[in-house]
């Protein structure tokens, strides 16, 4: 799993968080010798904690920034392939059908198998209706099927 630069930089702000919060007192006792007893204590536990609450804040929005980049991609990689496959089809010669025949019911079950892990039925028009990750699909042939699944 890759993260994001926005993720990084927010993991490095909690473990600044962390360093504050777990040096607080001695830290506290440095800036008093620096700056003299007369200004004002920082309170570097409550420092500390809104450091690592703004991290885990920034790494959360770089996960989710990544997590939908790749849905975007996915998506988009779906919506091009389906373009190209109605493309491929519309150019695609038609062609006559055959004198009807005695073969079985269009609606009819002939056939169930799986199909790289995805249950299929044949019906007796030859079609395919396949479970795909855009749910149930029905297409013309078992090719086209393995092409659309990426078989």
């Amino acid at each position: 799993m890759t993260f994001s630069r926005l993720t990084w930089t927010g993991l490095m702000v909690v473990a600044l968080g962390w360093a504050l919060l777990l040096s607080g007192n001695s830290a506290t006792e440095e800036v008093l010798r620096v700056f003299g007893r007369a200004s004002a204590p920082l309170n570097f536990t409550l420092i500390g904690q809104a450091t690592i609450l703004t991290g885990f804040g920034l790494a959360i929005l770089g996960a989710l920034q990544t997590g939908f980049g790749t849905l975007k991609q996915f998506f988009d990689t779906v919506l091009e392939r389906t373009a190209q496959n109605a493309r491929i089809a519309a150019e695609a010669p038609q062609q006559p059908s055959p004198s009807p025949s005695p073969s079985p019911s269009p609606k009819k079950v002939v056939e169930r198998g799986t199909l790289r892990d995805r249950s299929y039925m044949r019906f007796g028009d030859g079609t395919i209706e396949i479970e795909t990750l855009l749910g149930l699909r029905r297409f013309a042939s078992i090719q086209e099927a393995r092409e659309f699944i990426g078989n």
